[in-house]
């Protein structure tokens, strides 16, 4: 199980908006407020994690980055983890759940029973 922390999850989206490489430079220029160090650090984490991986640019601290896994492949990670924690494995305790929240809509019921249909039929 891989967690980023909030922090890295700012150099993650970057990446993952991107949809291609990124420098060093990239990254600073989306996050201003954050230092070379805090970035390089941050991204060390992220690479020794596995979500992220890089290549040194010359001399200097600069780097390329890339994803080592999709944000769809982390999203579904951190679902089926959270299943197994709060709802004890049960994807039908998680859709209870979701059921039960006040703020669903008609229309995300609606979403919600087409998209369940929709994976009964591939199934088949």
């Amino acid at each position: 199980m891989v967690n980023i922390t909030d922090a890295e999850m700012e150099i993650m989206r970057i990446v993952w908006d991107s949809g291609e490489r990124v420098t060093t430079k990239d990254i600073m220029e989306k996050l201003p407020g954050k230092k070379t160090t805090t970035i390089l650090t941050l991204a060390g984490r992220l690479i020794n994690k596995g979500v992220l991986k890089s290549v040194k640019l010359g001399r200097s601290h600069a780097h390329e980055y890339w994803a080592g896994i999709s944000e769809e492949e982390y999203q579904k990670m951190q679902t089926r983890n959270f299943i197994r924690s709060i709802h004890n494995g049960s994807t039908k305790s998680l859709i209870s759940a979701l059921f039960q929240d006040e703020n669903l809509t008609k229309e995300d019921i609606e979403e919600l029973r087409a998209f369940m249909e929709k994976q009964v039929k591939s199934d088949d």
